[in-house]
């Protein structure tokens, strides 16, 4: 059986919020951070933007440009 292949998360970033990206990969509202890494060694990437702007954003956590979708998956 084969796996889904994973899809980056279309999102409308708004100028100077701050937003927790995932980086446990548990989160069950990935891209962002729900918490789920509590306990663990993992942390939110906290990241704001300069200007709006519609991103893709990583969802399958083997980018190397977080939180931004780099086509890794």
């Amino acid at each position: 059986m084969n796996k889904p292949i994973p899809t980056p998360r279309a999102c409308y970033l708004i100028k100077n919020k701050a937003y927790a990206y995932c980086t446990c990969n548990q989160s069950k509202d990935k891209p962002y951070c729900d918490g789920t890494h509590k306990g663990t060694q993992h942390k939110p990437l906290l990241f704001k933007v300069a200007e709006n702007e519609k991103a893709f954003l990583c969802t399958c956590g083997s980018t190397k440009n977080a939180p931004y979708c780099d086509g890794s998956h």
